[in-house]
């Protein structure tokens, strides 16, 4: 069943999402992703008891630095009390987690979402052939991708404890969900002069097309476990570029 061209990519995604090998990847990933995340506190704190007690003393460090100086002592004492300290230190703490395991989970489902990538392909866009990119030149983008990623967050980590200016995290936050997302389907579906030519001719839409989806992981939870209808959202876009690209 061939799809009309100018059918919306969002809407038609949406059906495509709720089909059972979506679902089941869904639902593999999202467990696997608990597990990482359960794996990884108990590597790094020892447990939840030693993550609660990492917490509350992480707190009580930051009051305390505030009340060291005279001037932040007097400003806290008139403008800011402990209730808001904590409000603000929990709300950011919850932010970089949730965003944290959105990570996880992206790659985690990059890692099943070619079953579904090849449907979407069979089913309206069989005039597409699967080129594929080359292993090592994968690797390298993913490389320079999490190199990058990494470097803006060490970069922008001062700002992790400084309410407002610590939204600016989210910046690296999107380049890795972007450039995942992207990979994700090009990396099946075109050439590396492919997906060169595609990111020099539509760079802007396909970040256009990330940053609504990116907007959509605001909502909690379900903004999260919805991660494969970004890549089939994606998908529908770079199928119908590289048709096009094809036909030149």
């Amino acid at each position: 069943m061939n799809t009309p061209s100018k059918t919306n990519i969002f809407a038609l995604a949406l059906g495509d999402t709720l089909s059972p090998r979506v679902l089941l990847v869904s639902l593999v990933s999202f467990i696997l992703t608990i597990l990482v995340f359960i794996g990884a506190i108990w590597l790094l704190f020892g447990g939840m008891g030693a993550l609660t007690a990492w917490i509350t003393e992480s707190l009580q460090h930051f009051e305390g630095s505030i009340e060291q100086s005279w001037f932040l002592s007097m400003v806290s004492l008139i403008f800011i009390t402990k209730t808001v300290v904590a409000i603000l230190f929990f709300f950011t703490s919850a932010m970089v987690t949730y965003y944290l395991f959105l990570m996880v989970y992206s790659v985690i489902v990059g890692l099943f979402a070619g079953y579904f990538i090849k449907e979407i392909g069979s089913l309206y866009y069989p005039k597409v052939a699967f080129m594929g990119m080359g292993l090592v030149s994968y690797l390298w983008m993913v490389f320079k991708t999490l190199l990058w990623t990494t470097l803006m967050f060490v970069l922008l980590s001062p700002l992790v404890f400084v309410p407002l200016f610590n939204f600016i995290l989210l910046v690296p936050v999107f380049y890795l969900f972007h450039k995942l997302l992207v990979l994700d389907v090009s990396s099946m579906v075109n050439s590396t002069e492919e997906y060169k030519e595609l990111k020099r001719l539509y760079a802007g839409q396909m970040r256009g097309i990330s940053l609504v989806c990116f907007a959509l992981t605001i909502i909690p939870f379900l903004g999260v476990v919805i991660y494969p209808y970004y890549v089939i959202v994606m998908s529908h876009f770079i199928f119908r570029k590289t048709e096009g690209l094809r036909v030149l």
